[in-house]
């Protein structure tokens, strides 16, 4: 039976709504709905990866954005997603496998480098993980939650002008976007961090 694009995509756009709307559940039905309609919609079975890791359904999630890696090698959204399923079962190095596979596919995707870094992180490789958000904020430097992550590291090692120079960017970023709770936030971080520089100094 040929593929019925149309039908697929009026499933798809009403599982996209419902997921959008937190009825991940019932997303999901939609989406299986424009796969049966069309086993080649990759913008599909990763909406519905995305749907089945909100829901904590991890294994149904991986199964699903494996059949889309499979149809499109290229797309960095399934290693993505793959990647924090992976995470948020607490398997760092699958984690990091999967982020290390969509980079060499796709070497300039920053959220791919996140994922990558947050695994390192998870398994206390800071100097790599460090390394990692470097490259995420070469390829996207405007995300002021991946400029904080950063100074986590930085902080774990004791690195504190970089780890000030990382949340004073970031309240920055806040700032720009509006976000003054948090842009102060950022700023008494910087400044603890300038202050304990300053003591050890």
């Amino acid at each position: 039976m040929p593929p019925d694009r149309q039908t697929a995509e009026r499933w798809f756009a009403q599982g996209r709504s419902l997921r959008n709307q937190g009825q991940n559940k019932k997303a999901i039905d939609a989406f299986k709905k424009a796969i049966e309609a069309d086993p080649t919609f990759v913008d599909a079975l990763i909406e519905m990866g995305m749907a089945y890791t909100r829901i904590g359904e991890h294994e149904e999630a991986i199964s699903v954005l494996d059949k889309a890696i499979e149809l499109q090698q290229k797309d960095p959204r399934a290693y993505s997603i793959k990647a924090e399923a992976y995470l948020t079962t607490g398997d760092f190095e699958r984690a990091l496998e999967v982020a290390e596979t969509g980079l060499r596919v796709c070497p300039q995707n920053a959220e791919l480098w996140i994922k990558k870094a947050r695994a390192l992180e998870s398994m206390a490789k800071m100097n790599e993980a460090i390394d990692a958000y470097g490259h995420a904020l070469k390829y996207e430097g405007n995300d002021p939650h991946t400029w904080k992550a950063l100074a986590l590291c930085l902080d774990a090692l004791e690195r504190w002008s970089e780890v000030e120079r990382a949340y004073t960017i970031a309240a920055d970023l806040h700032r720009k976007r509006g976000e003054f709770q948090e842009a102060e936030s950022c700023l008494k971080f910087a400044k603890m961090a300038h202050d304990t520089s300053g003591a050890m100094a």
